[in-house]
């Protein structure tokens, strides 16, 4: 895990090693072992590399690296945890180093572009051919590595993070579309644009090539096209085929030459983590467990969290997180995350990763993609409804609908609420799925809204099947992709590396591959997960329920950090903006403040004080 940057210009630029390591510098935190810069002798071309040391210590990793006849060189951010297998696939002589990057440019020399299709990690990279003038770039399947680029008069940029394009001068401004979106829908982190301008990230799943001042991009990896045709698997063989993938998986990110953590959450994914380690293990490991919680709040999950960790007998450090953590970290994270990031569960992923580093653990594994593969979340409930009463029947829906309800506890009409909820989450295929809620538009300026606006995306539905086009929404527009940018950013502000077995593209490939029926049942969602795992997790954990994660956010803007809220909301910065009405937006927060009870949703509070701080970071 590392941070990589680059420059390819028209013409001979003397300055372009400095700009480079302009670059990097900007991006050190992601590599504090080593780094390097390469320059092509023709200068028009350089390479910069921020090392995190994970496989392969020695100096011999050091980046960027060429092949053995100094034609290709590379810049890598990540892992490939099959390399091991590949270097046994390629059979061709010795090797200079243990690393996986030397496999990459291997495997790049023997299969070209179609190397991408060959690897199992998270991986971002760049390979420069001196003799063909080509530079390749690459991101992994879903996307938990990060590459951004600009293309600019004639010179391509590309960085790890934003914050490395704009050391090199790239020329930017916020982008309004992309803020209209956030601020109107709620869509972040959805497409290949980001909220600044002229700057870009590459999709998951995609290449890159930039030849002769010309770029392409192309799709690798097109998970519709491989998922097996497999509804009529019996539930053994469906458990059977996610235990086999799950187990590798963990399996290879446990590869390391460091030590590593977890991060548990008490959830069934983070616990399931947890508990597949041990067992690939054999028991004869000792992980370090952390875990973050919100200090005098009223958590329901520590019981959850402890409860694995006592049975494994591994330790377990606890991390409160406070209003002031909030208010005290927020110029830091917005630094760090470059763009808008999802709200205080954030601020818990720093304070771990800090504490990971501290610990001299850089490498932590975590939950994340385990509710998308396997349906999860209880927004999902109304698709599948859909698809039941088209397969099956009216009747058949009602019966898993009262299930479901009998399940959590619900009374008839609480039922009927949620059933009408989820199908309102599934219709509207917006921000408030997840949690979230569209702004205020009487808040936002009305100029701004009739020359930025734009229509509610529509993300495609590949499938003739309610849950699975849910599910592919989450996987590579909405929820995930929000997730693994903050995780990413989190960690890699201490120089530690999130690693998340769920994600393995094998698993996501089974994951939409399973019929309806095997991700819900019952009423039960994550069934053939559940089912699977049930003789190792805890019945506390394995049978409980989809809990929502809780959060004090909406509690402590209307109380501790009212003042702080107020203070940006209020302040002349924030009233010079062209997004805002901040009269109402005032008058908003007060009605905020001041209704009795806790409030249904703080995102809206979030967005104001969130962009405030990211316009004040980036561009006063």
């Amino acid at each position: 895990m590392c941070g990589i940057a680059g420059i390819v210009d028209k013409k001979q630029n003397k300055i372009l090693e400095k700009k480079v390591k302009a670059m990097i510098d900007a991006i050190s935190h992601r590599g504090p072992d080593d780094e390097g810069v390469y320059l092509d002798k023709d200068k028009k071309v350089a390479l910069g590399h921020k090392r995190l040391s994970i496989l392969d210590l020695s100096p011999a990793g050091h980046q960027p690296m060429s092949s053995e006849d100094g034609v290709l060189w590379i810049t890598f951010n990540g892992e490939i945890y099959n390399y091991l297998e590949l270097k046994k696939e390629l059979r061709d002589g010795a090797y200079r180093s243990g690393s996986d990057t030397e496999i990459i440019l291997r495997a790049y020399e023997k299969w070209g572009e179609y190397c991408v299709k060959k690897f199992n990690g998270i991986f971002a990279f760049a390979i420069w051919d001196k003799n063909k003038k080509t530079l390749f770039c690459a991101r992994d399947h879903v996307g938990v590595k990060p590459f951004y680029y600009a293309f600019q008069n004639g010179v391509f940029y590309f960085g790890s993070e934003i914050k490395a394009l704009l050391a090199a001068g790239v020329k930017t401004k916020p982008n309004d579309k992309i803020i209209y979106e956030y601020l109107a829908y709620g869509y972040y982190q959805h497409s290949s644009e980001t909220f600044f301008k002229n700057i870009y990230q590459l999709p998951a799943g995609h290449i890159l090539v930039f030849k002769n001042g010309k770029l392409e991009i192309k799709k690798y990896w097109d998970v519709v096209s491989r998922l097996k045709n497999i509804d009529s698997w019996s539930d053994k063989k469906a458990r059977e085929e996610f235990l086999n993938i799950f187990e590798d998986a963990i399996n290879l990110q446990l590869r390391s030459d460091v030590p590593i953590g977890i991060q548990l959450s008490g959830g069934f994914d983070s616990s399931a983590v947890t508990a597949m380690v041990n067992k690939v293990c054999g028991g004869q490991k000792n992980f370090r467990i952390f875990s973050f919680i919100y200090k005098d709040y009223k958590d329901k999950e520590k019981p959850f969290m402890r409860v694995l960790a006592r049975e494994l007998d591994w330790v377990q450090e606890f991390f409160p997180i406070s209003p002031s953590d909030m208010s005290d970290l927020m110029n830091e994270a917005v630094w760090h995350q470059d763009e808008p990031f999802p709200g205080l569960p954030t601020f818990g992923q720093h304070i771990l990763a800090k504490a990971c580093r501290k610990d001299k653990i850089p490498v932590i594994l975590g939950g994340q993609g385990g509710d998308e593969i396997a349906a999860g979340y209880e927004y999902y409930f109304g698709a599948f409804l859909l698809d039941m009463v088209k397969e099956k029947g009216s009747e058949a829906a009602l019966k898993e609908l009262f299930a479901y309800g009998k399940l959590h506890n619900f009374d008839q009409e609480k039922i009927f609420s949620f059933f009408i909820n989820s199908l309102n989450s599934y219709f509207q295929s917006g921000a408030s799925a997840d949690g979230t809620s569209f702004a205020k538009s009487n808040a936002l300026n009305g100029d701004f809204l009739r020359k930025n606006f734009v229509p509610r995306a529509e993300f495609e539905k590949p499938f003739d099947n309610a849950l699975k086009n849910m599910q592919y929404r989450d996987i590579f527009h909405t929820k995930l992709p929000r997730i693994l940018h903050a995780a990413d950013r989190s960690a890699m502000a201490y120089g530690v590396e999130h690693r998340v077995p769920f994600l393995d593209y094998r698993l996501v490939e089974l994951g939409l591959s399973l019929s309806n029926y095997q991700k819900i049942r019952s009423g039960e969602q994550r069934y053939f997960a559940r089912m699977a795992l049930k003789k190792m997790l805890p019945s506390f954990v394995g049978r409980a329920v989809k809990r929502a994660v809780p959060s004090p956010q909406r509690e402590w803007f209307k109380n501790e950090l009212r003042p702080w809220v107020h203070s940006i909301l209020s302040s002349k910065s924030f009233g010079q903006r062209p997004y805002f009405n901040q009269k109402e937006v005032l008058s908003e927060y007060k009605r905020y403040c001041d209704t009795p009870g806790v409030p249904a949703n703080s995102f809206h509070i979030w967005q104001w004080i969130h962009l405030e701080i990211w316009l004040r970071t980036y561009f006063d």
